[in-house]
């Protein structure tokens, strides 16, 4: 099938629509039922521990939510059951409605030669066992305390078993008291429905899903995109993309002045977004819509990179620098810390970048989402150290 030529203006829209970062109009509407339909949406939401401000899978949620609040998180997963822990190219909450599609990679987990950790197999087993008797439990629950001069328990193994008893699917995180993981057997957290009822995808219905799972979020994808961190390689993906493309299901697309492929679905390129009301986020680091730092480069010409593990003296925008988005141009990078015991928002590093023009309406916006990111970390105020350009500063304090 010949490919439909569209333009780099048309595909940034179409991708950050899907990424629910286009419009006014929220995209998976607000509060809990919203969190769900947007992790449904976008396939995943990627966990970190980064605390310097809010962590990561509560601001890419944030960012796309209104009224969005963290404890909805831990209620989809603890109570209703419809969201759940595991691994996408990352430790990620995932749709329960997916979970079939984690199966190939924990039964890769449990099946390989090689694990993260050497993990005594015996070890393993106690630990397996203890859970199962006792119920669930958190890792500091196997500390040995330090009052006693032995005892089976050593922390660092025991976590180096729950994580590889994880990762093989036997047991799974029921929740999370704060960042500390409650493990439990799967079989107790996972709903039947799940776990027996389901067997495991061959690998063309699992590499169609993941296409199918990356064109929803993104709008249109490539090979490259599609198997990133993925254990399939581009051969079969290319297979699975022809098949379906004969088939009608998607369609081969061109950007002008891209030697990329892509593919979308037909009915996304008979729908484009119209004209754009431009909206400002700031994104995390790790949000979907910037993980792939290649795929940013590529379609919005903006090289970006996290400096968390530069030197200090390589750093140029920051430590935690988080890409400005605006209508659909990436504009710039801001570096935040929040001071939650004085309540203060501390703006690092906020630099536009050189080609971007200030306007009334820019700043407006700049301030207006400066002052909902203070409140969304607790925070009753922002301040400014560092701006380019420096006159930033003043404008919007």
């Amino acid at each position: 099938m010949k490919p439909v030529s569209i333009s780099v203006s048309d595909a940034r829209k179409l991708a950050l629509s899907q990424q629910g970062l286009l419009s006014a109009k929220p995209k998976f509407g607000r509060g809990k039922k919203a969190t769900l339909r947007a992790i449904e949406h976008l396939g995943y939401i990627q966990i970190d521990a980064i605390s310097v401000i809010q962590r990561a899978h509560h601001h890419t949620l944030w960012t796309r939510v209104p009224g969005y609040k963290p404890r909805f998180l831990n209620s989809l997963m603890a109570k209703d059951r419809s969201i759940f822990e595991y691994w996408s190219h990352a430790a990620a909450f995932l749709p329960m409605k997916d979970y079939r599609f984690s199966l190939p990679v924990m039964h890769a987990m449990s099946t390989k030669a090689k694990h993260w950790y050497q993990v005594d197999s015996s070890y393993k087993l106690q630990v397996l066992e203890k859970i199962k008797k006792e119920g669930p439990l958190y890792a500091r629950d196997f500390e040995t305390p330090k009052s006693t001069s032995g005892g089976m328990w050593n922390w660092k193994p025991a976590k180096q078993a729950l994580h590889e008893l994880f990762m093989e699917g036997s047991i799974t995180v029921k929740s999370r008291d704060s960042f500390h993981r409650l493990y439990d057997i799967s079989e107790r957290v996972i709903p039947a429905l799940h776990t027996q009822t389901q067997t495991q995808p061959s690998i063309s219905e699992y590499i169609w899903h993941r296409c199918q799972q990356a064109i929803q979020a993104h709008g249109l994808t490539s090979v490259s995109q599609i198997r990133y961190q993925r254990f399939f390689s581009g051969e079969q993906v290319q297979s699975v993309l022809k098949n379906k493309t004969a088939q009608g299901l998607v369609v081969p697309v061109k950007i002008e002045g891209s030697p990329q492929e892509y593919f979308s679905f037909p009915q996304y390129l008979d729908t484009l977004p119209g004209r754009v009301i431009k909206q400002l986020h700031f994104l995390s680091p790790f949000d979907n819509a910037v993980i792939q730092r290649k795929r940013v480069k590529e379609l919005f010409y903006f090289d970006y990179q996290t400096e968390i593990y530069y030197p200090v003296d390589k750093r140029k925008y920051g430590y935690f620098s988080l890409p400005v988005l605006y209508g659909t141009e990436f504009i710039g990078r801001m570096d935040p810390k929040a001071h939650r015991d004085r309540k203060v928002l501390e703006i690092r590093n906020l630099a536009l970048d050189p080609h971007v023009k200030s306007s009334d309406k820019l700043l407006n916006a700049l301030k207006s989402k400066l002052n909902q990111f203070a409140a969304f970390n607790e925070c009753d105020e922002f301040t400014i150290t560092k701006s380019t350009p420096e006159s930033l500063k003043s404008a919007l304090t």
